[in-house]
């Protein structure tokens, strides 16, 4: 069974969350089907929300870099 493991920074994200998510998934599902043959039902897709709080980038949190 595939397992893709996602991560997100929610901060940086606009519009309908829940509804990005289920077409995130879809599409992320879909490559592994077809790239791997493997069923659709078989597929595990998790997503973690990381919050700009706990995610750097060159050393200075997300959330100081979307300040300036």
């Amino acid at each position: 069974m595939p397992i893709v493991n996602l991560s997100i920074v929610p901060e940086l994200m606009e519009g309908d969350r829940d509804a990005q998510y289920r077409q995130i998934s879809a599409g992320i599902t879909d490559a592994i089907v077809t790239s791997t043959g493997a069923p659709a039902e078989s597929v595990h897709v998790l997503i973690s929300e990381v919050s700009d709080e706990r995610y750097a980038v060159g050393g200075t949190l997300l959330r100081n870099v979307r300040e300036r």
